[in-house]
């Protein structure tokens, strides 16, 4: 599917390339407004069958340079630019879980963890697209884009409470906050950027107070999200006058957003006390609404 939306791209590019006078039709401008986005995935669900997550809408910002070629007696055309635009999502989890204290030397204990993650990515964004211009101000507009990943932040803080594991003694309820870089957080103790000490089975253990993006992970594989975000894009821009224009967008990622090593179940570890991948994918969705001006 990737190499098909690739070679979908390269495709308009060369077509409007190869049309004659392609400078004659050429127009470009300028875009900025809202992004609304969240992550499309399945919740993990609970002993019951009770879903445990939920995905909601996280606000951003996007500004980018548009250009348009209009083919035929502009009426048909296509749209391509670069774009700087914020998207991510917020997901909030609460039910049965574990905590590891120092993954790169463990103790474990299960419970439960209530969550809450708010996500902001940076991608660079370079869409193309066919449009349809219909009496003059409407226009229709479907196709794809690649987003390159430049800027990660991540902010919430989870709250656990629950009993060692395997001694099942009561461990008293603490907090710890997220402050996540995935860019350029370390692993394990790296990733401690505040501490706190707790009673684990009569011993002081120590947990992040505040912790970066990779504390529950002995090791790094690669950052968080994927560096590429590839998928389908379109929408409908309505023309004030021959250069204002409002434009309202809807972008459908095609591929998994968070690499397969950070892609696992936060309500139980395997019979090794290893990490279970999830099923499914993690892909990010959404809408933008923007005022542009085309000269």
């Amino acid at each position: 599917m990737k190499n098909r939306i690739v070679v979908f791209l390269f495709a308009l590019i060369l077509v409007g390339f190869s049309t004659r006078g392609f400078s004659q039709g050429l127009s470009l401008g300028f875009k900025a407004g809202l992004s609304f986005s969240n992550f499309m995935d399945d919740s993990e669900l609970g002993p019951d069958g009770e879903e445990l997550e939920d995905f909601s809408t996280q606000t951003g910002f996007h500004i980018g340079i548009l250009g348009r070629y209009y083919f035929y007696d502009d009426i048909l055309g296509a749209r391509f630019g670069l774009i700087y635009n914020q998207r991510g999502g917020r997901i909030n989890f609460d039910g049965p879980s574990y905590f590891i204290f120092n993954p790169e030397d463990p103790v474990y204990a299960t419970g439960n963890r209530e969550e809450e993650i708010r996500y902001s990515n940076v991608y660079l964004d370079i869409p193309l697209e066919a449009m349809v211009v219909i009496g003059g101000k409407l226009e229709i507009s479907a196709g794809g884009y690649v987003g390159f990943l430049v800027g990660s932040v991540g902010n919430g803080d989870m709250t656990f409470s629950g009993r060692s594991d395997p001694n099942d003694n009561p461990i008293e309820p603490f907090e710890v906050f997220y402050d996540f870089r995935p860019l350029r957080d370390r692993a394990g103790l790296g990733s401690y950027l505040e501490t706190q000490l707790v009673s684990v089975d009569g011993n002081l253990r120590e947990a992040p107070d505040e912790a970066g993006a990779y504390y529950e992970f002995a090791d790094k594989d690669g950052n968080y999200f994927n560096s590429v975000d590839i998928g389908l894009t379109g929408g409908l821009t309505y023309f004030f006058n021959q250069g204002l224009y409002f434009n309202a967008q809807v972008k459908y990622g095609l591929n998994q957003a968070v690499r397969e090593p950070y892609y696992v179940s936060k309500v139980a570890l395997d019979g090794n006390r290893e990490f279970i991948p999830r099923e499914g994918e993690r892909r990010n969705f959404s809408l933008m609404l923007s005022m542009g001006f085309a000269f």
